[in-house]
């Protein structure tokens, strides 16, 4: 644990310390407002700083080491002996504020991944809550500031789960995951979420192929072992038991789990279950030794702190790959005994196939490898959205393995998790036979743009939410009112005073410059709620909720009979702007709805989310007959 040696010196300008670190430890992450000067007294140890591209430098007794405002960094002792660091701290008012307005360098190309859907089912809308809307609001945030953001979606891969529904519904691994996958892909369209790339098992000579060149690369770079360990075993002919076809205990909680620790979310290896069952026979599983080959993430867990201090992380994440981090990191198998997966293609391996967790590189790769075939990609940057019970694998397996594939070429900004999505108060699941289907919702009555605004409304950010068809309905219904009251009061102005079309903006009064001003607000908002940095389902939804009153509230206000006609001008121009200002906030959630309202405006080109206020030229008509919202 790391001593403090010396109380606070606090001079008039600066403060000053002086602590120590046993042989193997570690400070905290820390990222503050203040310059910082550390001062190398006796020992040696490295201290890993940076605001994206992190190093990391070696620290010797007379080092010093001047660290600017923000500059997230770590120390740690990496010697033998105690590492005594001298540090000194100051405010500089004016470099902050230069850091924090200083204009952000252009990206590379973005690449969104929400987590591969599991066909084991159709799709029902916990999935719509969790990654899929909100990896397709993000996209499409990504796409109105401006930059090159593509979406890979897709069913590929092998899953125990997809085996199980096989053998239940007497349909071939294949079979079954076609079916669910073009069950996935229909909810798609009606949804309109626009992906890039819908990877299936279509893919499959692309995707071995793919995935032999990942495991060469892996096993050229010495980053595989192997040992023998035990495995759940049924000794009434099931064979060795993994994934969904054995449950247990968790080890680290001790709730029942499956393949995957749905309370804690940390991995479970196969040798730790405690007291596990088969699922087939449901009488108690013996234990088998089994050599296979495995990765070890703990020399690689460097490749995680780097993550940590650049933010990346986001939610609750942070808190999880902290604490995930406080003990050793497992190794990885590569492979299980299954009938339905890739084969190894590693010698002495040839019986056992690929383990799922493994899979999630080879995946993103062939999507990856689909894109690039029809667009230049280079390198990337990688977001990813998926439910926190698979937040260890992609949070500490996936990043540790897309670096020992390449480390250069592929760098992660985003790490977007989800809590569970509940109906009636216990968690939505294909499985276990408790949903509701995200399209019987859209024919009972709620539009899909609206369906998808609800579920940002709700979405289970940090926190388990529960879905209710009523309350839903009552939700929507009053939006879509409101939004109705809008567009009535400014159509009716447009059609009546300025025979439809658009106004200049005459005589400004105090409610317009309070309105306008508002408005700038409320845009300067959605561009830090569609950055990366800032982006919030849940706040975009309430920012959209927010500006359609606003708008209610001016539009009833401003556009009643005026004793000025320059007034009214204004009031309507402002209002037209402010309804095209609202349509562009809105589109990356409700996608159909906005594209026809600014297409009402005669605005064809995708939405832009500009620095400036965009007004609707004056002459342009807006015709809202035979359209409702």
């Amino acid at each position: 644990m790391m001593r403090k040696l010396r109380d606070n010196i606090v001079a008039r300008h600066f403060r000053a310390s002086k602590f120590a670190l046993e042989s193997g430890e570690s400070t905290r992450l820390d990222c503050h407002a203040d310059n910082e000067m550390l001062f190398v007294f006796s020992g040696t140890g490295s201290v890993t700083y940076g605001d994206g591209s992190l190093s990391t430098t070696q620290l010797r007794p007379g080092d010093m080491l001047l660290m600017s405002p923000f500059t997230a960094h770590l120390i740690k002792n990496d010697g033998a002996e105690l590492l005594v660091v001298g540090n000194a701290w100051w405010e500089d008012r004016q470099t902050v504020d230069e850091s924090v307005k200083a204009p952000t360098k252009a990206p590379r190309t973005r690449l969104v991944l929400p987590s591969f859907t599991t066909p084991n089912g159709r799709m029902h809308v916990g999935h719509l809550a969790g990654p899929v809307v909100a990896a397709d609001m993000f996209t499409r945030a990504q796409r109105t500031l401006g930059l090159d953001c593509y979406q890979l979606c897709g069913t590929l891969g092998f899953q125990t789960h997809v085996a199980i529904t096989a053998a239940r519904e007497g349909r071939s691994y294949h079979e079954t995951s076609r079916a669910y996958s073009d069950d996935f892909l229909a909810n798609y369209r009606l949804l309109g979420v626009d992906f890039d790339v819908f990877a299936t098992l279509d893919e499959l000579p692309r995707f071995e192929r793919v995935a032999r060149e990942f495991l060469a690369t892996l096993d050229a770079g010495d980053h595989l072992i192997e040992k023998t360990a035990r495995v759940p075993y049924c000794e009434h002919g099931h064979g060795y038991l993994f994934e969904a076809h054995v449950r247990g205990s968790c080890p680290h909680c001790g709730e029942g789990i499956s393949s995957e620790c749905e309370n804690c979310a940390l991995f479970v290896p196969d040798e730790e279950l405690m007291d596990p069952v088969c699922n087939h026979c449901n009488r108690p599983a013996a234990w088998r030794p089994l050599k296979r080959m495995f990765v070890p993430l703990e020399p690689h867990r460097a490749v995680l702190e780097r993550y940590l201090m650049s933010g990346a992380y986001v939610g609750k994440m942070p808190d999880f790959v902290a604490r995930v981090l406080q003990r050793k990191l497992p190794d990885i198998p590569l492979g299980i005994c299954s009938s339905d997966a890739l084969a190894l293609p590693l010698h002495g391996q040839e019986d056992q196939n690929l383990y799922s967790a493994v899979e999630l590189a080879p995946r993103f790769l062939t999507a990856q490898d689909m894109l690039a075939s029809r667009a230049e990609l280079g390198s990337v940057e990688l977001v990813l959205f998926f439910g926190s019970d698979n937040a260890y694998l992609r949070c500490i397996t996936f990043p540790i393995l897309l670096h020992l594939y390449d480390a250069s070429r592929f760098r992660i900004v985003g790490f977007f998790g989800n809590e569970f999505y509940q109906l009636d108060g216990r968690k939505l699941s294909t499985s276990r036979g408790h949903v509701i289907y995200a399209d019987d919702l859209t024919r009972q009555g709620i539009p899909a743009d609206w369906l998808r605004l609800y579920v940002c409304h709700t979405r289970p950010s940090v926190a388990p939410t529960s879905f209710s068809f009523r309350e839903a309905f009552d939700w929507i219904e009053r939006r879509r009112g409101l939004l109705a009251s809008v567009i009535h009061h400014i159509s009716q102005s447009v059609e009546t005073r300025h025979r439809g079309t658009v106004p200049e903006a005459g005589t400004w009064e105090r409610l317009h410059r309070a309105f306008y001003q508002q408005l700038c607000e409320r845009q300067q908002e959605g561009r830090r709620l569609f950055s990366v940095e800032g982006f919030d389902p849940r706040r975009i939804a309430e920012l959209i909720d927010r500006l359609l009153h606003d708008l209610d509230g001016f539009a009833t206000e401003a556009l009643g009979a005026r004793y000025h006609p320059g007034i009214e001008r204004a009031a309507c121009a402002l209002s037209v702007a402010g309804l095209r200002l609202w349509a562009t906030l809105a589109w990356p959630v409700m996608p159909g709805l906005c594209t026809a309202l600014l297409g009402r405006l005669g605005i064809r080109e995708p939405p832009y989310l500009n620095h400036a206020l965009q007004w609707v030229p004056a002459g342009r008509s807006f015709d809202t007959r035979g359209w409702a919202v």
